[in-house]
């Protein structure tokens, strides 16, 4: 069939996420389109890298995912619901692939830390308090019992249920409030995070190579419409990071002191080497 259920039994979300992808690829490839979930993994990183392993045959790529508890439910109080990620991934014929990769927060939890570490306040609408109320205190609005808000307000917190629905409810696998964050210990071993992979083959409906055209017209008309005041260029989602790709394969990827320190750390802990003198 077109469906498979993989259990990762606790493995590295990395390693889960490219099996999944890969074994959706390989349905897609028999049937026009295949479908993955995946249950007991980890913390993915990037959820827009597997997506795009579907554009090397040409295939439209999308994930979804659950998450560690950062959220209310609209109108709650209590941390039981993630910012469950989503990325979609299609291909096209000159211009770039379009490539979306978000989670259903405002912002990410590291903001406010990074925020709270500067003594800096948050925009209202990024988290709310303990009560749920709307905060600029960045450490009221997350490590001091608060929580994220999520994207469109009721809307997002929607698409953050259905995400959950398609991952451990599809499964039987931990809702949100059963995963453990990626730095606290679980104590059997396994974070439990859930992720359901698609892909998709344009064959089978107007052909992959006329997909393609249509997807440059398409990308052509969004960014030659006309622009705002003061916009320099109509980007499509994925352009800016492609030409972030571009300029760091170039110049070589800039890392912080402390980030190249704990690298040296680490490597020298597992005895093996490293490229920083």
């Amino acid at each position: 069939g077109a469906t498979a259920f993989l259990e990762a039994h606790g493995s590295m979300g990395h390693l889960s996420a490219f099996r999944g992808m890969e074994k959706a690829i390989q349905k897609a490839e028999e049937h026009g389109i295949g479908w993955v979930s995946v249950k007991d993994s980890g913390h993915f990183g990037v959820a827009g890298l597997f997506p795009m392993m579907a554009l090397k045959k040409d295939f439209i790529g999308y994930i979804v995912s659950n998450s560690a508890p950062m959220m209310f439910p609209w109108g709650g109080k209590q941390r039981i619901v993630g910012n469950n990620p989503l990325a979609y991934a299609f291909p096209a014929d000159k211009c770039q692939p379009v490539v979306l990769d978000f989670s259903l927060s405002v912002v990410s939890s590291g903001k406010l830390i990074l925020c709270r570490k500067k003594g800096e306040a948050i925009p209202l609408g990024w988290a709310v308090d303990k009560e749920g109320v709307p905060t600029e205190d960045p450490y009221e609005g997350y490590e001091g019992g608060g929580a994220l808000a999520p994207v469109g307000s009721h809307k997002g917190y929607g698409l953050v249920l259905a995400h959950e629905m398609l991952t451990a409810v599809l499964t039987g696998g931990k809702w949100t409030k059963m995963i453990k964050s990626l730095y606290e210990e679980d104590p059997s071993g396994i974070q439990g995070t859930c992720h359901s992979f698609m892909a998709l083959d344009p064959d089978c409906f107007i052909g992959r190579e006329e997909f393609k055209k249509s997807m440059d017209a398409y990308i052509k008309s969004v960014k030659g419409s006309a622009k705002a005041k003061g916009t320099a260029e109509i980007l499509v989602p994925g352009e800016p990071e492609h030409r972030t790709e571009v300029r760091l394969l170039k110049e070589g990827i800039p890392l912080p002191p402390n980030t190249v320190k704990e690298l040296v750390t680490l490597a020298e802990a597992l005895k093996i080497s490293h490229p920083f003198k």
